[in-house]
């Protein structure tokens, strides 16, 4: 099997932007600042990272060499608890040689993907701020100088009974990411309590707009609700950190994830041209849904190799560095 050559990522080395490294944007934004966003305007370059939510049978050393071999610019990582990624699981050597392979392959973590729940019981509330810790001292350890951005649904039913609830629980997240100098990035989740662009907004306006949360987009939890891509982009770019993508249909009143591309239901162009004309600094994270890689014949290598050539080409026409 033929893989592109690496140029971006030699790109984003020339910029500093190598796990555990720092240029001089870094120094003057300070702690959190992280490796998905700490780029010049004048060489902005949107990593393209790949979820190991999508790689469940995978070590964490055997998806940075699958990622990187497949072009991506870097990965996320699933440590929830459940993952065989967690963070509790990653021992003292295993994040000594995942950062030194990360720095070999030229490889940004971009994201670790936490599934923490502050609708749940006070006792998981408490289990989560453990967590959480552990997870922000993991992404220092990772990278330093940038260290990954902490994304996580909320779960919940009801916004309008929870979402004070919810304010008064990530008040609590803030002021742990805040000591490690680490961003939390809340993502609106289909089905859950808070499922749109305009509650993350308010949530993080009710936490008076700290740089310690942000917000995660995923525009699969918005499509087929009357919110448009374009307005739901347009307003979420003040406040997003990230981007997750995959495709999404609807069926018989529900809505199935797939691989990008493979539905054609979002206009991937459209995405990256405003992310890249709105100066967008976070990364763009390919995210398998459990939708695919439940399915007894999902195959992880073809989910790199097409989800790659999808968003390659979407965002290949504003990034020039990009091999295609």
């Amino acid at each position: 099997m033929q893989y592109p050559e690496l140029s971006r990522r030699k790109m984003l080395a020339s910029i500093g932007l190598l796990a555990g490294t720092c240029n001089s944007r870094n120094a003057a934004e300070g702690p959190l600042a992280n490796s998905a966003s700490a780029m010049t305007s004048k060489a902005r370059v949107i990593p393209l990272t790949f979820s190991t939510y999508g790689l469940p049978s995978y070590s964490l050393n055997e998806a940075i060499e699958a990622i990187a071999n497949h072009g991506y610019d870097g990965l996320e990582i699933n440590v929830a608890s459940t993952s065989r990624t967690a963070t509790d699981k990653l021992t003292p050597a295993l994040r000594k040689e995942a950062r030194s392979r990360l720095k070999d392959r030229g490889m940004v973590v971009g994201s670790l993907m936490s599934h923490l729940q502050p609708l749940s019981s006070r006792e998981r509330h408490t289990q989560d701020k453990r967590r959480l810790k552990h997870d922000c001292i993991l992404a220092r350890e990772l990278s330093p100088t940038a260290p990954p951005v902490i994304q996580t649904i909320l779960g919940g039913k009801s916004w309008g009974d929870s979402k004070q609830e919810c304010v008064d629980r990530v008040a609590d997240w803030v002021a742990i990411a805040e000591e490690y100098g680490v961003v939390v990035a809340v993502k609106p989740h289909r089905g859950h309590a808070m499922s749109r662009p305009s509650e993350a907004a308010w949530l993080i306006s009710q936490l008076d707009h700290s740089k310690a949360l942000r917000m995660w987009y995923d525009y699969s939890h918005f499509i087929f609700r009357d919110i448009p891509l374009k307005h739901s982009l347009q307003q979420s770019l003040p406040i997003m950190a990230g981007v997750a993508v995959k495709d999404a249909i609807e069926k018989e009143g529900k809505v199935q994830f797939l691989l990008p591309g493979a539905a054609g239901t979002i206009d991937y162009d459209l995405l990256c041209n405003i992310l890249q004309e709105g100066n967008f600094s976070g990364s763009l994270c390919v995210e398998v849904s459990s939708h695919v890689w439940k399915r007894p014949d999902y195959d992880p290598t073809v989910a790199m190799r097409k989800s790659y050539g999808v968003l390659s080409s979407a965002i290949g026409g504003k990034n020039s560095s990009r091999v295609r």
